[in-house]
């Protein structure tokens, strides 16, 4: 589709794109001699440049549901400066508004960052976003979600992402505020298993469906300490005996409204 014309290569053009897109983009020319290539970002965005002929230069980005974004642009100049500044604007201005409202890691990430008060910091790495915070108690919360692997060709954005939440470091109470904030409701009866410890009781009282993980045998603290509860693809709790602060890390999987109840309990 490009123009023998034009006085300029494709990597010119996309250094151009570059440069006015910012840090976090990063660009990969065709090398065929052909105003051809893409552009692509940590935040899962994919932009190719399809070409560029009769003053218009071609786009089409992969969206998370599939689907294909094609535009056009007019450059205007013939000049590697302004067709990398079209580029980039129809990237800013269309495909990646258009990636970003299909694509369900955004819409978590969005939604953690409106339901929370605390600073947030996300960190995105080929699609996928990490967020960390620090919580009022001392601890820390960790929030990850990706584009999970298609493997049934069901590509829709609700079932292409993955996403859990981890609270780490925190004390008795707030695992309880925490456990009690979200759904434990459970029909699995392995709930029904005693749990050995005091704090493995506090935390079972506050969730009665989670049922014991692992458990040991520690004479020097009176006996059998239950070290780990869960609900299968809900939640899991980790505990940590000899009293030193911040005794609880809570796991949250499977609902995102569970995984936001969870975070704004604490």
């Amino acid at each position: 589709m490009s123009s023998p014309t034009l006085p300029f290569t494709a990597a010119a053009v996309l250094d151009a794109a570059r440069s006015v897109l910012g840090s976090g983009w990063m660009t990969f020319p065709a090398h065929n001699g052909r105003i051809e290539g893409s552009v692509r970002s940590h935040r899962g965005h994919s932009v190719e440049l399809c070409g560029a002929q009769h003053g218009f230069l071609y786009t089409r980005a992969s969206l998370p549901d599939g689907t294909l974004n094609d535009r056009a642009t007019a450059p205007l100049a013939q000049t590697a400066a302004a067709y990398g500044t079209a580029l980039a604007n129809v990237i800013t201005e269309d495909h990646a508004p258009a990636h970003d409202a299909r694509s369900a890691s955004h819409m978590h990430v969005a939604k953690l960052r409106a339901a929370l008060e605390h600073e947030l910091t996300t960190h995105w790495e080929s699609g996928a976003a990490t967020t960390t915070w620090a919580l009022p108690g001392g601890g820390r919360g960790r929030h990850h979600t990706r584009r999970r692997a298609w493997d049934d060709g069901d590509v829709s954005s609700t079932r292409g992402v993955e996403s859990w939440l981890r609270l780490n470091a925190l004390s008795a109470d707030e695992a309880v505020t925490v456990l009690r904030a979200i759904n434990t409701d459970t029909r699995d009866e392995r709930r029904r298993a005693p749990v050995h410890g005091e704090l493995a009781q506090q935390i079972k009282a506050a969730a009665p469906g989670l049922r014991p993980i692992d458990t040991h045998n520690w004479p020097l603290r009176g006996g059998k300490c239950t070290t780990s509860l869960g609900i299968d693809s809900v939640v899991r709790v980790e505990l940590h005996y000899g009293g030193r602060p911040g005794p609880v890390n809570i796991v949250v999987t499977g609902s995102v409204d569970n995984q936001l109840r969870a975070a704004r309990a604490v």
